[in-house]
């Protein structure tokens, strides 16, 4: 296994000859040529692709194995096993109790688990995450599978394990980029969420004569709103032979299936959502710090990052949560520019832990966000942080078992609860560049 001081160092390579190349058509003075463009753009995924190597690999690193992590280890391993049949059968010697308890109350529900069968996976609980240890505490207590309500086990129908609602939250962080950016909020319920608002940076203070009688000079004070938008991923139907058979993992598969359909959903509209009976976007709720000028309908240039980035008041530029968004084809451009100093504005990160920076700043890829076109909103900086996700608990999965019976057939779907919208004062923490009209 490759360290993450040897991924970084296949990482400078590769951004080494993608360099070169660009270097050499600049000496020309032309455009990459097609074969050059495709020989680019392959150096870029795989440098991407190593990113998130690195991001692993250095988790790994800073996290070393102990025996409780071992035994959660084996338990996940034992879904795994689970999950293919050629694997449960050359694991026969591998971790059979394991597999044999995990899969059946993966495929047949808690009630089809011996007591023996819910000691064996209790003894894997110790060194497992927080919301794993809870979802195996659920999952071990009997009770009809159909049972397993929201917030008590009721007569509902709904199939609720905390690994499920783990496991889909990392689907979506990783699929869009907003909750990457934003601050996320849970709550308990779908009340309606205030939160209080100021501005007074009109105000200063004043010298005062002697006997002189105070001014009152109040604050502009104000409410945001935060409600409980429903999100469902649509239905899945699951044949009772695919559920038996198990040729795949049906809890990953559909974890992750139904997880990004609820993230997609959710990242369009925190990205450009209208506000009016839906998540107010980012995009919508920030304001033009910059336009591109004449021309520059498809392009923007280091300058404009500079002119953008100054737009936004200091206060919004210092300390975390400052940092760039835009759609992974305008980063593509991006990653071209240089300064009047012929050096790339976008600096990758060399330092462990240290992701890459445009002007010093980090930047988030959002595939919601506009690609560069007339009049386009391409390019957001500030304090992303002050957008505000709230969400309702988490994500629920439902298991629908009589309903379709008839069809031999079980069905499945997830629904969640949020909201969205950016906490402004009056500030403008976030702002846009507006490509050119024409």
């Amino acid at each position: 296994m490759a360290t993450s001081n040897e991924l970084r160092q296949e990482r400078a390579h590769l951004l080494t000859q993608a360099r070169d190349l660009n270097e050499a058509a600049e000496a020309e003075k032309r455009d990459l040529s097609v074969e050059e463009r495709v020989t680019w753009d392959k150096y870029m995924a795989e440098v991407d692709a190593l990113d998130a190597r690195i991001a692993r690999q250095e988790k790994l690193e800073r996290t070393p194995a102990t025996d409780p992590e071992k035994a959660a280890f084996e338990l996940r391993r034992g879904l795994e096993i689970a999950a293919n049949p050629q694997e449960r059968r050359k694991s026969a010697r591998a971790l059979p109790e394991y597999v044999s308890a995990f899969y059946r109350w993966a495929m047949d529900g808690p009630d089809s688990i011996t007591p023996e069968e819910r000691s064996i996976l209790a003894a894997g609980r110790v060194g497992l995450g927080p919301n794993e240890a809870r979802a195996l505490s659920s999952m071990l207590s009997p009770g009809q599978i159909r049972a397993l309500g929201i917030t008590s086990l009721t007569a509902g129908g709904y199939l609720v394990p905390e690994t499920l609602e783990g496991s889909v939250e990392q689907a979506m962080s990783w699929f869009g980029g907003m909750r990457e950016a934003a601050s996320i909020i849970s709550t308990d319920d779908g009340q309606d969420l205030q939160l209080p608002t100021s501005n007074d940076t009109a105000n200063t203070g004043r010298r005062l004569a002697e006997n002189t009688t105070l001014t009152q000079t109040d604050p502009t004070v104000g409410l945001r709103t935060w409600r409980a938008y429903m999100y469902t991923s649509d239905l899945v139907l699951v044949p009772y032979q695919l559920m038996q058979d198990s040729i795949v993992s049906i809890e990953a598969w559909l974890t992750n299936l139904l997880g990004e359909r609820i993230g997609r959903a959710q990242n369009t509209d925190f990205t450009l959502g209208t506000g009016i009976d839906q998540p107010q976007g980012i995009t919508l709720a920030s304001v033009v710090g910059r336009t591109g000028a004449t021309g520059q309908t498809t392009t923007v240039s280091g300058d404009d990052f500079i002119f953008l980035e100054h737009a936004v008041n200091k206060a919004y530029r210092t300390g975390p949560g400052s940092a760039w968004m835009m759609h992974d084809q305008t980063l593509r451009d991006v990653r071209r520019l240089k300064d009047g100093d012929g050096q790339y504005i976008l600096r990758p990160g060399m330092t462990e832990g240290v992701p890459g920076t445009i002007n010093g700043f980090p930047y988030i890829v959002n595939n919601d966000m506009a690609t560069m076109a007339a009049s386009a909103r391409s390019i957001l900086f500030g304090k992303l942080t002050k957008y505000i996700i709230r969400q309702v608990r988490g994500i629920t999965m439902v298991r629908l078992n009589e309903r379709y019976a008839d069809a031999l057939q079980v069905g499945f779907f997830a629904f969640a609860r949020a909201d969205g919208g950016l906490l402004d004062a009056g500030g403008n923490p976030v702002q846009h560049y507006a490509n050119a009209a024409s």
